[in-house]
């Protein structure tokens, strides 16, 4: 750590007197003649200004430490930003998609094998998202209610209960990126 030196100013009686001597050239010599000496000033040496150039340097070098330290941690904090941000944009948009679920069960119309399993592109972190269905298309018969079960990290199953051959459904997945 620098080690500031107190710089005191010299303090004189007459601070401004001066004695005027005559030279044979006809020039005129200005000698100091301050009187008394009442605060003895602080010596303008090499040693004093050296002490100060190191005390600048060593300034300097801390200014740089620290600005690579300020560098890091605000890189650091954007990373860490973006990736809040990423999950952010995860959790509120939406993942959507389409699929057919075929009725191929031609024996019995209380029994219906319509069930599919839709993988999700996006892995969620939890189970607690939020799918919305919409039946777009119904071809041979009622469509009854659509079922989502067997809901996962990756994906969940889809079903319809009615005695339609095939239904088309579009589905859009929301949530779950947040634990």
């Amino acid at each position: 750590m620098y080690g500031m030196t107190p710089w005191k100013d010299e303090v004189v009686q007459y601070p401004y007197r001066y004695k005027e001597t005559q030279n044979s050239d006809g020039t005129v010599e200005h000698e100091p003649s301050p009187g008394t000496v009442m605060q003895q000033g602080t010596p303008q040496s090499a040693t004093n200004f050296n002490h100060m150039e190191n005390g600048i340097h060593d300034a300097h070098v801390a200014a740089a430490i620290f600005m690579q330290y300020q560098m890091h941690y605000v890189e650091a904090r954007e990373k860490e930003v973006d990736e809040r941000l990423d999950h952010h944009d995860a959790e509120f948009s939406a993942e959507t998609g389409t699929v057919t679920l075929n009725n191929t069960n031609k024996v019995f119309f209380g029994f219906n094998n319509s069930g599919s399993t839709i993988a999700l592109k996006t892995v969620r972190k939890t189970m607690n998202y939020d799918l919305d269905i919409e039946v777009v298309e119904v071809a041979g018969g009622q469509v009854g209610d659509v079922i989502v079960y067997d809901k996962q990290l990756n994906g969940f199953k889809l079903k319809f209960e009615g005695s339609a051959k095939t239904v088309k459904v579009k589905y859009k997945v929301r949530g779950g990126m947040y634990a």
